[in-house]
């Protein structure tokens, strides 16, 4: 019964089943044949068959009742129980709740079995929810210490972009002290400290034989300044100790702030580290809270680069006050230098040869006080001798010094030039070649003058010379008659004339020259002296034909010395005359131009080549052509017309067109004002 009781619920059902099915039939066919055997029984008999079959009957019930009692309900009742408890526990087992594991269902029957099976499902989601807790709760350490990790990393991360700005900002406070090149610019540099040290208002002070000298402020009025400089015991004591200081001070009274607060002052001193000499103080205040050791620390550490800044701008201002002083010797040399850096591959040209070679560009901001970088090909181009000077710089920057002098003229003999090169050592090595332009112009004019003097003299003089020893040996040794005589005396004369004119002008231009010539200056007309000069000139000459052209009713009042408005006028008719040689017709006109009279005289001879022009009025010079080289002369006229223009506060100009004809202008201040306000 008990291994019958074990049996799966299945079997232990249909077992029940058919017990009760074949005790009804067996109880139902017993009963059919009991009543069917009933024939030939009495009354009595069949009741008390009925009676008993209904006994029968009603055991089979009792039988099956008690089936139902005490097997199916228990077995029914065991079953439910165990369902019960497995939907319990299914339904906790869902909700993620804890179960327990332990049970004493026999696993025969299919109820046991399915028990057995949800535990062994249970214990294994109770495992994996186990594991699955553990790695959860893993996770969540794991996560902890990650978000520990990242709040350390958010940390260190805070931290290292703090120090990268703050080396940023010590590297832009290096940065701005090494470009620093004037103390005006140090403002910046403590605008820099200021927000570094968070302070509010700072100041750099500059000392000098341990007195301010300047003070370069961020944020301070001047009355801060001045109560700075004058008042400041904590400054005054760092001076004196030369040891970084920091104090606070409580303000009272504060036309801004009318509640008392605190004022927290730090004072460093920067040195010089070669001297121990303090050339600075840097001065900062701020209101939130006093300076630690970590900000004075830092603070010392702004010194010392302060310190070097400042020795490194001293050193400069030094070099280029040097360097200036150099070149402004060196510009202030009238010779030309050009210095060649081999070692730079640098040529430098100081201002007097920027003078002589106007091709060279000059800075428009150029103070003659620094050297300007040479082109030297553009200096080649004005060289009238250009391979020969090429040849020779060629041989300088090969390092090569060459002797003596190298001489040559440029724009076309304007300038005369000698040069020569001298090597520029220092601790015995080669720094640079200097080349030195002098120019000998001047010299090379005066010898020019002096050879022509000679020539000139020796050929004019010779001539006249010449005529009176001849005549005067004819007159002496033959006897002439009458007639004869006369003319070799009017030619004596007329030679000693001669003679006489070319010595006056030697005088003139010498008088003129030293400023020795006096000038006896009247107020009169000067057509009247012109009129008078072309009648003498128009008796002298049948070739040509002298022509006056002014309003004669105007007057040309002029206030001149009379005699030199001769000498001025006869000279520039002579030479109107003289270089006319087949004749024509002379011009000339006299006009008012704003308050001055223009006097010009035309001829229409020769002309003047061009490249004469500008040294037409020179002294001895004369037009080098076959034309004007067979006409006579001293070179001396236009020279002697320029100075007596010039002492008359006038102008001369020419104009000439060669083989066409030439037109001299004179300009000079007319006086009829001056006569008019006299009057």
């Amino acid at each position: 019964m008990k291994h019958w009781m074990t049996e799966k619920l299945g079997r232990q059902l249909m077992a029940i089943f058919y017990s009760v099915f074949a005790l009804s039939v067996i109880t139902s066919v017993a009963s059919y044949l009991y009543v069917d055997n009933a024939d030939g029984r009495t009354k009595e008999q069949v009741l008390d068959q009925l009676q008993k079959t209904q006994w029968f009957w009603f055991l089979n019930l009792m039988i099956f009742l008690f089936c139902l009692l005490f097997i199916v309900r228990p077995l029914i009742h065991r079953v439910t129980s165990q369902l019960r408890e497995l939907n319990v526990k299914s339904r906790r087992l869902a909700e993620g709740k804890s179960i327990s594991l332990e049970h004493d269902v026999d696993s025969h029957n299919e109820v046991g079995q399915l028990t057995a099976s949800f535990y062994q499902m249970a214990r294994s989601i109770s495992s994996q929810h186990a594991e699955l807790s553990a790695k959860n709760q893993e996770m969540e350490h794991n996560q902890e210490v990650l978000k520990q990790k990242q709040n350390e990393l958010e940390r260190a991360l805070e931290v290292t972009r703090t120090n990268e700005l703050h080396l940023q900002d010590r590297n832009e406070l290096i940065e701005t002290l090494a470009s620093k090149e004037s103390l005006f610019d140090y403002s910046s540099v403590i605008s820099t400290i200021v927000r570094l040290t968070k302070t509010e208002f700072g100041a750099l002070l500059l000392i000098k034989n341990n007195e301010i000298a300047q003070v370069v402020p961020k944020e301070m009025t001047e009355e801060q300044q001045e109560s700075l400089k004058t008042e400041s015991l904590l400054l005054k004591r760092v001076m004196i100790s030369k040891e970084t200081a920091h104090s606070s001070k409580k303000v009272a009274n504060d036309d801004l702030i009318k509640y008392p607060y605190h004022v927290y002052e730090g004072v460093i001193p920067i040195m010089d580290p070669a001297k121990e000499e303090l050339i600075a103080c840097l001065y900062l205040a701020r209101f939130d809270a006093p300076f630690n050791q970590q900000d004075l620390a830092e603070l010392e550490s702004f010194s010392k680069q302060i310190a070097i800044s400042l020795m490194r701008m001293s050193l400069y201002e030094q070099m280029e006050y040097e360097r200036k002083e150099t070149a402004q010797l060196l510009n202030s040399v009238r010779e030309a230098i050009l210095y060649i850096k081999h070692e730079e591959k640098t040529i430098l040209g100081n201002q007097a040869l920027f003078d002589i070679f106007q091709s060279l560009q000059v800075e428009e901001d150029n103070d003659s006080m620094t050297f300007l970088e040479v082109r030297p090909e553009t200096m080649f181009e004005q060289m009238d001798q250009k391979e020969a000077f090429e040849a020779y710089f060629e041989e300088v920057l090969s390092g090569e010094i060459p002797e003596g002098m190298f001489s040559l003229s440029i724009d076309q003999g304007e300038y005369f030039i000698q040069v020569y090169a001298e090597a520029i050592a220092h601790g015995g090595h080669s720094k640079g070649t200097i080349l030195v332009f002098r120019d000998v112009t001047a010299e090379t004019e005066v010898d020019r003058v002096k050879s022509e003097l000679v020539s000139t003299v020796s050929h004019e003089l010779r001539t006249p010379l010449s005529s009176i020893y001849g005549f005067t040996e004819l007159m002496l040794k033959r006897d002439l008659d009458p007639e004869r005589n006369k003319r070799y005396l009017q030619t004596i004369h007329d030679e000693s004339k001669r003679l006489t004119d070319l010595v006056s002008d030697f005088l003139n231009v010498q008088r003129m020259e030293s400023g020795k010539q006096e000038y006896d200056k009247q107020i009169f007309d000067l057509k009247e002296i012109v009129k008078e000069q072309i009648q003498f000139y128009q008796a002298a000459t049948e070739q040509h034909s002298l022509k006056l052209d002014l309003n004669d009713e105007q007057d040309f009042m002029v206030e001149a010395d009379a005699n030199s408005m001769k000498q001025l006028l006869g000279n520039l008719l002579n030479n109107a005359v003289k270089y006319s040689p087949d004749g024509g017709d002379v011009v000339v006109t006299m006009t008012h131009q704003h308050n001055q009279i223009e006097l010009s005289v035309r001829d229409f001879g020769i002309g003047i080549p061009s490249h004469s022009m500008p040294h037409l009025f020179s002294k001895f010079y004369r037009v080098d052509n076959s034309d004007s080289r067979k006409i006579g002369g001293t070179g001396l006229g236009l020279s002697i017309c320029k100075e007596i223009v010039r002492a008359h506060d006038g102008n001369i100009e020419v104009e000439s067109i060669l083989g066409e004809g030439t037109v001299f202008r004179v300009k000079l201040p007319s006086a009829t004002d001056a006569l008019l306000e006299a009057e």
